[in-house]
C-alpha cells in the first residue's frame, strides 16, 4: 500500500498546495534561479514550501489520490487518513519527528509550536528536473589569476665550468648517505591479508582432510594441518575349527553289532548331541496269543531295564506285547506295591544293560535299571 507520505510527495510535483485533513496543509511557491557570484554557483529554480496549519478543511485532493492509487473506496481512504494523522500527532507530543519523504520533517520546538523543515536535497518543480548546481569562475578567482601571472620569477644564477676537478688517485670514493624517505605503510591490507589466509587454507582444509561433513562434529585437532588421522582397516582374521577327532569305531560297525529287530538307532555325535538314525527293518517278529499269555517269567539276569509300573495288568501286558512287536525279550518283572512291573530284557553286566537302554531309548522308550 502506497503511504500517505509518498502521496503528499507525489501530489506536489504537480500541485502548489496539498491539504491533509484535520492536520495542515503544505503551499508551494516558485523559487527563481540563484547566481552567488562570491561562490561561483548557480542553483536552478525550485518550490519552496509552507507548511499552514490553519488549512484544515478536506478539499478531497488527498484522499482521491489515495483512493485511486491503493484502490480503495472513498470512506476507507479517509479512514486511513485519519489514522495517519493521529499517529503523527501522537508521534509530536512523545518529542519525535515525522518524517514526510521528499517533503521535509515536522517537530515541535520548546515553546510548542509547530515547525516545519523542508528537504534540501529534493527538488519538487518538475521545471526543473535533471537539473543540478553549476559552478563558473568567479570575479575573486580572476583577480586571483592576474595576479600570479604579474609576479616575477627570481633569476636563475650562471653556473661556471672554467674549473675542472680533477680525481683524487689512492682516494676510495665516499658514500653519501641520504635519509630515506619512508612511505606511510597501509597496515590494514597486510592485517586483512593475515586474517583472510588462515581462512582460506581451512575453508579448504576442514571439508577435504576431515570427516566434518560425514560426523558432523568438529574439533581442535582439526585445525592442525600436521594432524595425521589413522583410518581403520578392517583385517580378515582366518579362524580354523578344530577337527573333531574321529571315532575309533565307524556307525556301520555300530550299526551291524544291533539286533536285526531295531529301527532307529541313536548314534553319539558328541556328549552333548545324539542323532537318531533310522534301519530298515528286515523282519517282522509277531506275537502270539501265548507270547502275550506268557508275560511273567523268572528273570534269568542279574539287570532288568524297568520301562513301566502299572496298577492294572492289561495295561501291562499291552505293553509287553507292543515291545515284543518291536523286537525286545519284554515281560512282567513281578508286582510290587499292586503295580506290575513292565521289563524290556535283562542282562548279566553293565555293558550289556547300558547297550540295551540306548535300543529302548532309540525306540521312543525311557527306562531304568533294576539290580537283582
Amino acid at each position: 500500500m502506497i503511504t500517505v507520505e509518498q502521496l503528499i510527495g507525489d501530489l506536489l510535483l504537480k500541485h502548489n498546495c496539498v491539504i491533509v485533513p484535520s492536520f495542515g496543509g503544505f503551499v508551494a511557491s516558485r523559487k527563481p534561479a540563484v547566481i552567488d557570484h562570491a561562490t561561483g554557483m548557480i542553483t536552478p529554480p525550485k518550490k519552496k514550501l509552507l507548511f499552514n496549519r490553519q488549512l484544515l478543511n478536506n478539499d478531497g485532493l488527498l484522499i482521491s489520490e489515495c483512493s485511486v492509487r491503493n484502490t480503495l473506496s472513498y470512506e476507507r481512504s479517509e479512514s486511513y487518513i485519519s489514522d495517519t494523522v493521529t499517529f503523527w500527532n501522537e508521534s509530536l507530543k512523545r518529542g519525535e519527528r515525522v518524517e514526510i519523504e521528499r517533503v521535509g520533517h515536522l517537530y515541535f520546538d520548546q515553546e510548542k509550536n509547530l515547525c516545519f523543515e523542508q528537504d534540501r536535497f529534493f527538488n519538487l518543480l518538475l521545471e526543473s528536473y535533471g537539473l543540478g548546481s553549476v559552478r563558473f569562475v568567479s570575479e575573486a578567482d580572476v583577480k586571483a589569476n592576474e595576479s600570479l601571472t604579474e609576479e616575477k620569477l627570481a633569476p636563475i644564477k650562471e653556473i661556471s665550468f672554467d674549473k675542472v676537478v680533477q680525481p683524487v688517485e689512492n682516494e676510495k670514493p665516499g658514500i653519501i648517505e641520504h635519509p630515506a624517505i619512508k612511505e606511510s605503510r597501509k597496515v590494514w591490507k597486510y592485517v586483512a591479508a593475515a586474517c583472510l589466509l588462515p581462512i582460506a587454507f581451512y575453508s579448504f582444509w576442514i571439508p577435504m582432510k576431515t570427516d566434518v561433513l560425514e560426523s558432523g562434529m568438529i574439533s581442535v585437532r582439526d585445525f592442525n594441518p600436521f594432524n595425521t588421522v589413522v583410518t581403520s582397516v578392517y583385517q580378515k582374521k582366518e579362524q580354523t575349527l578344530e577337527s573333531i577327532p574321529a571315532d575309533p569305531e565307524t556307525l556301520e560297525e555300530k550299526i551291524q553289532k544291533l539286533d536285526k529287530d531295531v529301527e532307529v538307532f541313536s548314534y553319539e555325535f558328541d556328549d552333548d548331541l545324539y542323532i537318531p538314525v533310522r534301519i530298515p527293518k528286515t523282519n517282522t517278529h509277531e506275537v502270539t496269543h501265548t507270547e502275550v499269555e506268557n508275560t511273567t517269567v523268572s528273570s534269568q539276569g542279574n539287570f532288568d531295564l524297568i520301562v513301566g509300573c502299572f496298577g492294572d495288568e492289561n495295561n501291562a501286558k499291552n505293553l509287553v506285547a507292543k515291545l515284543k512287536s518291536e523286537g525286545f525279550e519284554a515281560y512282567i518283572v513281578d508286582v510290587s506295591n499292586n503295580l506290575s512291573r513292565v521289563s524290556a530284557g535283562n542282562a548279566n553286566d553293565q555293558n550289556a544293560i547300558s547297550q540295551l537302554n540306548l535300543k529302548v531309548s532309540a525306540a521312543g522308550y525311557t527306562g531304568w535299571v533294576l539290580k537283582h
